[in-house]
């Protein structure tokens, strides 16, 4: 017969294990949506709206990039390897049928530009490509001057692209301020053969308006931060809007008519993604990485402190890489203004002199307001040294080791279709940026 007290028990225990199961699941449920609530919560952070000048030279450098007829002819026209042989006929032809494009973009030099500000990844930045052509038109109307022996001219239309090249970068994001380096380099390019064509007072002027352009530099810094707040605004798109959501997580190859359950997909993905990295995790190590490269770049190139490390969520680890090698390209870009502008002053000098100084502290403060920073250097202007009656003027280079004026040159780099690659400039590149050799 059965104990009823055993019997008794029995079902007490059972009771209790019942009601603590029920807590304990009650308890992992409450700690479940708060780490479900946590994990949604959309982070707060403040993304200031800059005021932008009026009048603004922005403005007026899209009125004057829209109205460019023949930019195809004229890129080709401007390119080293044109498609086809065009006579200095036709290249006028091109360069007039845009004089008053031409003449627009001067009226824009008299304002300040700030481009507007980019706050979602899905805004569309066409104007760049315009601002990159305008650069072309700039440069073949100086290669037609030159070829009617007009070389203050020729300066004054490779001034303007480099003018135009260090404008585009004020208050936008790192496309921008690649697309300003490029714009440099467009105009740079074809001055480094008409430093010699000009006389005294002709290369003072290009001293004294190279000094003004480069005065009117937008940093890597001031980049960065305008790339945060993009970045910061495009998360908060992805963190609340459903489409954004639905684009990030959709996969790429995914076939027509199967929008519903793509969409499905996506937001499942989406759940479990922020679920494992919780939204103010990622908004926080995109926000700190982008402050800590601030930080570094604050610093001179030529100490090669090292990146700060990747944050180990899925998001930022596949997008933040794309930064860590921007910088050396405005470095450089600065590097090879510095050279033109003391080139510019040499040659000044030697004609006034008929010698080139012993050394470059007597260009300034006549030549000079100032000596110009070396850009890959921890301090210090750029290296310069006589060579019988002509000079050797180099930067370090990025490897930040005084080579004696030896200049990069890897041949590995060196194709058929561009032989000059080998003296093209990168990270890891050993040897000294020189004049007259790693020169575009």
């Amino acid at each position: 017969m059965q104990n009823p007290r055993n019997s008794y028990g029995s079902g007490s225990t059972r009771r209790t294990v019942l009601l603590s199961l029920s807590g304990l699941g009650a308890m992992l449920a409450v700690m479940v949506g708060l780490w479900w609530h946590e994990a949604m919560k959309t982070p707060v952070v403040h993304i200031p709206t800059p005021i932008l000048p009026n009048p603004n030279a922005f403005d007026v450098y899209i009125k004057a990039s829209n109205a460019v007829t023949g930019d195809k002819q004229i890129s080709d026209a401007n390119s080293t390897k044109p498609t086809v042989a065009y006579t200095l006929a036709q290249k006028e032809a091109l360069v007039q049928q845009n004089i008053n494009v031409i003449d627009t973009l001067h009226q824009g030099f008299a304002y300040p530009y700030f481009n507007p500000p980019v706050r979602s990844f899905n805004t569309l930045l066409p104007y760049y490509a315009k601002f990159r052509g305008m650069a072309r038109l700039l440069s073949l109307q100086g290669k037609v001057r030159a070829a009617h022996g007009d070389w203050n001219g020729a300066v004054e239309s490779d001034l303007d692209a480099i003018r135009l090249g260090k404008d585009v970068p004020h208050g936008s994001v790192m496309i921008g301020y690649l697309v300003g380096v490029a714009c440099e380099a467009i105009g740079r390019r074809p001055l480094w053969s008409t430093v010699d064509q000009l006389n005294g007072t002709q290369s003072r002027a290009a001293v004294t308006r190279l000094e003004s352009i480069m005065a009117g530099n937008y940093s890597y810094v001031d980049t960065l931060q305008q790339e945060k707040y993009c970045g910061q605004a495009g998360l908060l798109e992805l963190f609340d809007d459903p489409k954004a959501r639905a684009a990030f997580f959709t996969d790429p190859d995914a076939k027509p008519g199967d929008e519903q359950a793509t969409a499905a997909s996506a937001s499942t993905l989406s759940a479990l993604f922020f679920l494992a990295y919780s939204k103010r995790r990622i908004m926080n190590n995109y926000t700190s990485w982008m402050n800590r490269s601030s930080e570094l770049a604050r610093k001179p190139y030529g100490l090669h402190l090292p990146p700060p490390a990747l944050p180990n969520d899925p998001y930022n680890s596949a997008v933040l890489p794309v930064f860590t090698d921007s910088r050396l390209k405005g470095v450089e870009s600065d590097t090879q203004n510095g050279l033109l502008l003391l080139m510019l002053a040499l040659h000044a000098f030697q004609l006034e002199h008929g010698r080139y100084p012993a050394g470059l502290k007597e260009l300034a403060p006549v030549y000079l307001k100032r000596l110009p920073d070396d850009p890959f250097a921890a301090q210090g202007t750029f290296k310069y040294r006589l060579d019988g009656k002509s000079y050797v003027l180099y930067s370090i280079g990025p490897d930040g080791q005084d080579d004696g004026g030896k200049p990069i040159d890897d041949v590995t780099k060196a194709t058929s279709a561009s032989p000059n690659a080998r003296y093209f400039v990168t990270q890891h590149s050993i040897g000294d940026v020189v004049a007259g050799k790693n020169i575009y």
